[in-house]
């Protein structure tokens, strides 16, 4: 009979032993594809910002473009002088946040300023 129950006994402790492996190859597993699965969103969550970094700055270049643009051709038509300057740098810098400031510079040399001061 204690034979009996000495053999159960191995048996129970095989199984439990088995038992015990599994789970923690099966917890291992699981915090390993939980772990990737966290790398992959701040890979994703990088790209994202990435991405929305670079649209932005194009954004801005293409505003600080069309701003230059818009004073050489003041400048070009009206021969170096531009009437007005600070009403027309005011709605340019209205509808372009890309400068705080415009600067209008003939032949490299500054003849206005808008605005003077900073707000």
């Amino acid at each position: 009979m204690f034979k009996q129950l000495r053999k159960a006994n191995q048996n129970d402790y095989l199984l439990i032993t088995a038992t015990l492996i599994l789970l923690v190859v099966f917890s291992l597993s699981l915090l390993s594809y939980v772990q990737g699965q966290q790398k992959a969103a701040e890979r994703d969550q990088a790209l994202a910002l990435a991405t929305g970094f670079s649209r932005t700055l194009k954004g801005e270049i293409k505003n600080a473009l069309t701003l230059s643009t818009t004073l050489k051709e003041l400048v070009l038509a009206s021969d170096g002088k531009v009437d007005n300057f600070s009403t027309v740098a005011k709605d340019l810098l209205v509808e372009n946040t890309a400068a705080s400031n415009l600067q209008l510079a003939p032949k490299g040399k500054v003849t206005e300023i808008y605005p003077l001061k900073r707000k």
